[in-house]
């Protein structure tokens, strides 16, 4: 799964919230997209967009706790109706579902199948 890199997992209730950095370019539910379509309830949301092409591209030692928010590059604030271009990098929160269908572009088989 190229152009993504898991910052940190924090358990919720019976499954976890993943804080992803993302590559916009290829992901057609976030390319061309604001940053208000682009959220998806409780699947995921965009929380700040910054370059994909940045010589302070997330490495190894990046975590959830080591990611500043004065991070230069990144918009932690970033306007409902900003557009998503591929060049961009956004912060996701999602879930394992959400990020898995945000990398795929594969909607998962509900778990019950009566719904």
């Amino acid at each position: 799964m190229m152009g993504r890199h898991v910052l940190g997992i924090m358990p919720v209730e019976r499954g976890a919230l993943l804080f992803t950095t993302v590559d916009v370019a290829g992901h057609p539910e976030l390319e061309g997209r604001s940053i208000h379509q682009a959220f998806r309830q409780h699947e995921w949301r965009v929380l700040a967009v910054g370059s994909a092409v940045e010589p302070g591209s997330p490495g190894s030692t990046d975590t959830l706790g080591g990611l500043r928010l004065d991070r230069p590059g990144f918009d932690w604030r970033p306007a409902h109706g900003r557009i998503l271009h591929a060049g961009d990098r956004v912060v996701v929160a999602s879930t394992r579902r959400g990020l898995d269908f945000l990398m795929t572009g594969v909607q998962p088989h509900p778990t019950d199948p009566r719904t």
